[in-house]
């Protein structure tokens, strides 16, 4: 069993970590057996894939799925061909244990075999969450009521149409926990800001009463945060909250808060301090957290954002379950939000009729198919439904645009009518456009638009106007290595600029005009993993770094300074979940890559806020809307169940 599991690492299919950790806990296993204890030689495969799947994004690893690991399938087949038998010998050794049992593994009984910490995340996730989803919230309903009617007025389309952003607005003053989801320009942060100013609202008014009744009492504020996983994404949170207060009544408008930070600075990471200054023993006390890009958020981080916050302190999650999943393990929004429809409650319904005044039986969704539009459906619902709200109603893309079809089409799995709106007129979407040059054809095509894109980024004259030029136009990929990857597309770009004299034509990185990434978190400087900025000289000559920051100002450092980065001309799909940028350049691969799924390709997709270019075969394309990602985990099960 050694030599296949070796060899499986020798081809890259598992970590030296994953076999190691399997090794020790068979060690471990012999150490503790007493001489009548059986110790199976098949824990040792079952620890190594179980540390191998969370390497590989999944929470847990079923013991009834075939392995992701090619050259461990059959191997595994002959090793284990009983499930049943091989769940019995785990469990029969001093290191596999129960739910609610301290064991370095833990077995399901679905059969899902966890790494200790991800069986406890998980559960702790499930119980926090269902908890706050169960709880009411009390508050001035004829006042909120009022302040609703003012901020979603009623919609051209008639009495009879749901406004699926009024009704998450009144969800927040019912619930405690509020999962909202939509694509791109569904208008998550524009309801989120009216969700803030109806309860900013309630508790003024709140205030005025309490001020009555003792008089000379200081007026409390309402502690807010805004947060999201990345630089750029709290970056972005935060301008469109601006630009979103400026739709507001001007008396509604200034108790909204604007600043926007990232999870890391809400939690206070500390340099060389694994736990967060913030923790279940020194809470974060607030009364309203706001989670931008919550698909971003990984198992882990999500309990140490549940283990910060007070029982009292509210939560409003916004993120697009049919975006790509965190990088670390897990798929902890699209598990929130579950594979179906929501279905509230009867009960939920009724207090939302009497907050919104509108009827909710039989009425006709603005975001939903006639189909579709039972939204009380009593036989259907779980301990979160009441929780959730789905926005669909793109109003960033309109009817006509190619990039809003397509990106609808790759989210429902439909080859067909990707295929339809590819191959359509151009003059009918002209913001799609489809390449599938090859060999010589595709270079010079390549070339051709390395000028064009990064040209005004090179020929500005200040970094302000490099960095809105760098924002303006990206090469994505969906895979770091290769020729087609963010490795081999960064070496071309850098091979023809300097070819044709727009960076310097001496081999070095120090250039002005060089965009980088960051790829580790350097806390005293608050640059995170994912953070972009661009080399570019000072007024007095010297080539410095410089970083927006989350208020749009920039910030400049010496680049001797800087953490470990690379050139971003272009970067991955998944760097790139947070940001948009006007003109997208969307590479896959010729070659067959697993990487390659229906959530990468919706999601490079709608990164592009007015141009797509899609540089893809058209058996690629269909291979990839077919794949739908799967990460294995029992979060949904425990959510949903």
């Amino acid at each position: 069993m050694h030599k296949q599991l070796q060899q499986a690492c020798v081809q890259g299919e598992i970590r030296l970590l994953d076999l190691h950790l399997g090794l020790f806990l068979e060690k471990q296993a012999f150490a503790k057996a007493r001489p009548a204890d059986p110790t199976h030689p098949s824990l040792l495969l079952a620890a190594t894939l179980a540390s191998a799947a969370v390497g590989n994004g999944h929470v847990c690893y079923p013991l009834a799925e075939t392995p992701e690991q090619a050259s461990l399938v059959e191997f595994v087949q002959e090793c284990c061909p009983d499930l049943e038998q091989w769940r019995k010998d785990l469990l029969a050794t001093t290191v596999v244990g129960l739910p609610g049992e301290t064991s370095p593994l833990i077995l399901d009984e679905k059969n899902r075999l966890y790494l200790y910490r991800f069986s406890c995340y998980e559960a702790f996730i499930a119980a926090t969450l269902r908890r706050r989803a169960a709880s009411q919230l009390d508050f001035d309903s004829q006042l909120a009521s009022q302040v609703l009617s003012r901020l979603f007025p009623q919609s051209e389309e008639g009495g009879d149409v749901i406004d699926f952003q009024k009704m998450a607005a009144a969800l927040a003053l019912l619930k405690p926990l509020v999962i909202i989801s939509g694509g791109p320009g569904t208008g998550k942060t524009h309801t989120v800001a009216r969700i803030l100013a109806v309860i900013q609202a309630l508790h003024a008014q709140q205030q005025d009463k309490e001020e009555q009744a003792q008089k000379g009492r200081r007026k409390k504020l309402l502690r807010i945060a805004l947060a999201a996983p990345t630089g750029k994404a709290a970056a972005r949170l935060e301008e469109s909250i601006r630009k979103a207060k400026l739709s507001l009544p001007k008396d509604l408008q200034q108790d909204i808060p604007e600043q926007a930070q990232t999870l890391h600075r809400l939690l206070g990471s500390r340099p060389g301090v694994a736990d967060f200054r913030f923790n279940r023993d020194n809470l974060l006390y607030l009364d309203l957290l706001i989670l931008d890009e919550a698909s971003m958020i990984d198992v882990e981080m999500m309990v140490a954002i549940l283990e910060a916050l007070p029982e009292k302190t509210r939560i409003i999650l916004l993120g697009d379950r049919h975006q790509l999943a965190s990088v670390e393990a897990g798929s902890l929004f699209a598990d929130l939000c579950g594979e179906g429809e929501p279905r509230w409650s009867p009960q939920l319904c009724t207090k939302l009729e009497q907050l919104t005044g509108s009827s909710m039986s039989g009425s006709r969704s603005m975001q939903e198919t006639e189909e579709e539009a039972d939204v009380t459906d009593t036989t259907a619902g779980h301990p979160l439904a009441d929780s959730l709200v789905l926005l669909r109603t793109s109003y960033r893309f309109q009817d006509e645009s190619g990039i809003g079809a397509l990106a609808a089409a790759v989210k429902s799995g439909s080859v067909e009518q990707m295929h339809q709106i590819l191959a359509g007129d151009p003059d009918e979407r002209p913001d799609v456009e489809v390449v599938q040059h090859t060999g010589t054809q595709r270079a010079q095509w390549l070339e051709e638009q390395i000028r064009k894109g990064f040209l005004p980024m090179l020929q500005a004259s200040s970094p302000e106007q490099a960095f809105t030029a760098m924002e303006e136009f990206r090469f994505l990929c969906a895979l770091r290595k290769g020729q087609d990857g963010v490795e081999g597309i960064n070496a071309l770009v850098t091979q023809v600029l300097r070819r044709i004299g727009l960076i310097p034509a001496q081999k070095t990185d120090w250039y002005q005009g060089r965009p980088i990434m960051i790829l580790r978190n350097q806390y005293e400087m608050q640059l995170f993993n994912g953070d972009t900025g661009i080399l570019w000289r000072d007024g007095r000559g010297k080539l410095r770094a410089w970083f927006r920051r989350a208020d749009n100002s920039l910030i400049s450092i010496s680049p001797a300074r800087l953490p470990e980065h690379e050139t971003a001309y272009a970067i991955t799909v998944h760097k790139a979940q947070g940001s948009e940028f006007d003109q997208v350049l969307l590479l896959l691969p010729e070659e067959e890559s697993r990487v390659l799924s229906q959530e990468l390709l919706y999601t490079g997709i709608t990164r592009a806020r007015s141009k797509l270019i899609l540089c893809a075969s058209s058996e690629r394309l269909a291979i990839t809307v077919k794949r739908k990602t799967q990460r294995f985990s029992g979060l949904a099960e425990k959510l949903h169940g």
